[in-house]
């Protein structure tokens, strides 16, 4: 089946396709507003990948989605002359659920190798980040290590990169996988810029006064919507893969770009939404 999906836009991958839109992921898509017949069906089962090998990332990403969402309502009770347009809601709902897509490889990645970078990242809580590929792969993965090694080696991979170098790999990713191919470019932007708290910048699309230096339909600046991208991003892994409360996975992202960000450290829309999710979560929770 996820050869048959994957294959050019024959008359059997759109049939296939139809059949997605009544699949978990087809229903997220519909829920955030995705015209599936306007994405390169690749994409889709890309996301249909990571439900199938790692359904905890969209477990995080829908419960990001369904939580900007409270924020939008919050807005709209509480500060009605800042409320979030039509298309910044687009782009943090598309943009969160497209933001992992890089974890299954590179565009031009076979179905062999996106499996072995998808259960890559679905190795969490690793202690040191700065142990090499090749050493994680041993640790993690000794029965077919030779196997598994081969394959990562044979996409031009360095074995002795950190498993840090090579999670920052998926940002760019992102950015190769959903660019130019349907997804709406507004939330193409807000997908590819959520690791830009770790300096992750893919080909640089952000210039010094945060403006898109590419077009992104009218997304002209990286500022609210992408922050709360990542806000929520960071948030929903904390809880899940840290096992923390709201209140310590809030501090915890807000300690993350203090340390990893200067550049944000002080961003008053980064306080901003901060705030606004901790209001969200005393007057709905999460």
């Amino acid at each position: 089946m996820a050869n048959e999906f994957l294959s050019d836009h024959s008359g059997k991958s759109v049939v296939i396709k139809a059949e997605q839109k009544h699949s978990r992921i087809g229903r997220i898509l519909v829920e955030i507003g995705v015209d599936m017949e306007k994405i390169n069906p690749d994409i889709i089962g890309r996301i249909e990948l990571m439900n199938e090998k790692t359904p905890a990332f969209i477990d995080d990403l829908h419960a990001a989605i369904k939580t900007a969402r409270k924020i939008f309502k919050y807005y709209e009770k509480h500060k009605s002359n800042e409320i979030f347009s039509e298309e910044e809601k687009r782009t943090v709902e598309i943009g969160t659920l497209f933001s992992d897509i890089g974890k299954t490889g590179p565009k031009d990645a076979t179905m062999e190798q996106r499996t072995l970078i998808l259960e890559m990242f679905g190795i969490e809580n690793i202690e040191n980040p700065q142990m090499s590929a090749e050493d994680f792969l041993k640790k993690y993965f000794p029965e077919d290590f030779d196997r598994r090694s081969s394959i990562f080696v044979a996409m031009g991979f360095n074995p002795q990169m950190t498993m840090r170098q090579f999670w920052n790999l998926h940002a760019q990713w992102v950015l190769g996988i959903i660019g130019n191919d349907g997804v709406p470019p507004e939330a193409v932007a807000g997908a590819a810029t959520h690791q830009m708290i770790e300096g992750i910048n893919p080909d640089n699309i952000v210039d010094k006064d945060g403006k898109f230096i590419k077009y992104f339909g009218n997304n002209a600046f990286f500022d609210r919507a992408e922050k709360l991208i990542i806000i929520l991003d960071k948030y929903y892994a904390a809880r899940r893969r840290g096992g923390k409360t709201h209140g310590e996975a809030l501090a915890f992202v807000q300690e993350q770009i203090a340390q990893r960000s200067p550049r944000f450290a002080n961003d008053p829309e980064f306080r901003i939404l901060f705030n606004d999710l901790n209001e969200v979560v005393k007057e709905e929770g999460v």
